[in-house]
């Protein structure tokens, strides 16, 4: 490195690196400016362009948020490579250095992070869920609380973050159990084989029919599903609105419960029965025990 100081009568500056830098107190005020106008004038842009997206109503929260976050980085780093240009330094290598870096980057095995950021763009472009909604993606449960550039996140059980790899997310399935303002209800139990199935159905039906919350349309269904080894089991099948979910599921088997008690309707459940017999003769064997 070799480093030239020009006389201070004829020039106030310094330049290093032979001519490729040039910083004197001009071009340091003038870089220094950039950079703060240019960090205001991309927040401008960045909530106009955001202001846009929300007015238009076609993206959801989580969208807007991640687009917000790719034009940021972008123009952050348009504004610093204006102001680093004013003290002398080639931009044009510079970016041609980034190319090469970003390029030897992913020929050491950062295809899956290119995979990522890419399958992000398309889950906020599609709007397949936004944040709060409750869905599975990729075999994991929870409520979604964020979609980054790379990962998104949900909560499970209200304390557990999982972070799941968006292109993983992308590549598996996804189930949004709150998109639709209705959701369906599956409710199993089961009965003995002695019991009335037709009054198992009717003390089911009207438990659901008289519900607040279950819609009359459709209407509620007792399915018969399966003859199990110790029961005969049913399925109550009917819909409430999304919000009303846990709560009215909650009601219609805390119903089944108390009703099939009040009517004499037993509700089985796993149990052996142990028979003795008898089977002594003569001089061997004795008293054996038969367990079924």
């Amino acid at each position: 490195m070799q480093i030239f100081t020009e006389n201070t009568e004829s020039s106030a500056g310094v330049t290093l690196l032979g001519d490729s830098l040039n910083i004197t107190p001009g071009t340091l005020i003038v870089a220094i400016l950039t950079l703060v106008f240019g960090y205001i004038i991309a927040k401008i842009l960045v909530r106009w362009m955001k202001g846009i997206l929300r007015k238009q109503g076609r993206m959801n929260v989580i969208a807007t948020g991640l687009i917000e976050r790719i034009i940021s980085i972008l123009l952050y780093i348009i504004v610093v490579l204006i102001a680093v240009s004013f003290l002398g330094v080639d931009v044009n290598g510079i970016v041609l250095g980034l190319s090469a870096v970003v390029g030897l980057v992913v020929g050491f095995g950062m295809k899956d992070t290119i995979d990522n950021f890419a399958a992000g763009i398309w889950i906020a472009s599609m709007n397949v869920f936004d944040k709060g909604e409750e869905v599975t993606i990729a075999g994991h449960w929870g409520f979604v609380q964020e979609i980054g550039i790379m990962a998104t996140q949900i909560t499970a059980g209200g304390s557990n973050i999982i972070t799941i790899p968006n292109g993983k997310a992308w590549n598996g399935s996804i189930i949004n159990y709150s998109r639709n303002p209705e959701r369906r209800i599956d409710q199993s139990f089961g009965v003995s084989y002695e019991s009335d199935m037709t009054e198992v159905v009717q003390v089911a039906l009207s438990i659901a029919q008289n519900h607040p919350n279950v819609l009359a349309t459709p209407e509620p269904k007792v399915i018969f599903s399966e003859m199990a080894e110790f029961s005969v089991k049913f399925t109550l099948r009917c819909w409430t609105k999304t919000p009303d979910y846990y709560g009215t599921k909650a009601d219609l088997l805390r119903s089944l419960h108390t009703e099939f008690i009040a009517k004499g309707i037993e509700i089985p459940y796993p149990h052996v029965d142990v028979a003795f017999r008898d089977t002594y003769s003569g001089e061997e064997g004795g008293p054996k025990i038969e367990v079924r």
